[in-house]
């Protein structure tokens, strides 16, 4: 394609993804690739999403945080081929899901080598959570679950936490901190047993609380509150493995967890993780 071509293709995207197409027509950069993605997901975002877009990290979900729809892709799609000169065809485009899938399908394809596609997310009720953790119901803060790429997200279960609530400022009831970590920490957990990735073979079902660290608490959560959990798979090395975790409260950070590192698989009471200010690990199993 020549310069003019490019750039009428690539009307209305922002300025540094159009010159990112022009250089990739002659040197099929694949390192150019995530402006020119980016800047054809803006100029098809709605308006109120742009910023948002523009902001995004690799996780970013293409249809519930940046609203794109199924006929929007199939526009950012054909404008993306016709630029990049590559073919994607229905099926695959079916897999893709965050930013970060679109950067790595785009990158195979200018490369010419397989695209694994991403594990479909894994949503657990709160039958399958109750099933996936050991817990009794007056200490399960997990209500349900959705597991997707490096990330989880979760409901925090208010109904169990009820009776310490009470007891916890009797005339001004409000979360413990110690609760909302917990929460957090449960969520991890779920993630290594369900998320059935291969680092996390070894788990048998059995997860354990190593250390956490970074731990700060921004909101005051009481009960009533909307109270929804994140968490990030940071790094893996088996048998540990390291989160970053969130609380929001309507939308908003309540409290947030640096890192969280949980050891997974089967150990010995001598060697199970301890650390003098936490509490004694927990297991949990399948």
């Amino acid at each position: 394609m020549t310069p003019e071509e490019v750039t009428e293709t690539m009307r209305r995207c922002p300025p540094q993804a159009v010159e990112a197409a022009i250089a990739f027509q002659t040197s099929r950069d694949p390192a150019l690739a995530p402006a020119i993605v980016l800047g054809v997901i803006e100029r098809f975002a709605e308006p109120a999403m742009r910023e948002k877009v523009r902001s995004a990290d690799d996780s970013a979900r293409l249809f519930d945080e940046l609203a794109i729809d199924s006929l929007m892709m199939v526009e950012i799609v054909m404008t993306i081929e016709q630029v990049m000169q590559v073919s994607a065809p229905d099926e695959e485009l079916r897999t893709l899901r965050t930013i970060g899938d679109v950067k790595k399908y785009m990158d195979a394809k200018i490369r010419g080598i397989a695209f694994v596609p991403p594990k479909p997310p894994v949503s657990l009720s709160c039958e399958a959570v109750a099933a996936a953790l050991p817990m009794g119901a007056a200490f399960r803060f997990v209500e349900s679950a959705r597991i997707e790429g490096d990330a989880a997200s979760g409901v925090l279960d208010a109904r169990a936490a009820q009776p310490i609530l009470a007891a916890h400022f009797p005339q001004n009831p409000v979360f413990p901190a110690s609760i909302l970590m917990e929460a957090v920490g449960q969520l991890a957990c779920l993630y290594i047993l369900k998320s059935g990735r291969e680092e996390f073979a070894a788990a048998d079902g059995k997860a354990w609380f190593s250390s956490a660290d970074a731990i700060r608490c921004l909101k005051v959560c009481r009960p009533g509150d909307c109270l929804t959990l994140e968490v990030k798979l940071l790094r893996v090395h088996p048998p540990l493995a390291t989160f970053s975790g969130n609380v929001l409260s309507g939308g908003e950070k309540a409290a947030t967890i640096g890192e969280l590192t949980l050891a997974f698989g089967p150990m010995p009471d001598s060697a199970a993780p301890q650390t003098v200010n936490s509490p004694a690990p927990c297991e949990t199993s399948s």
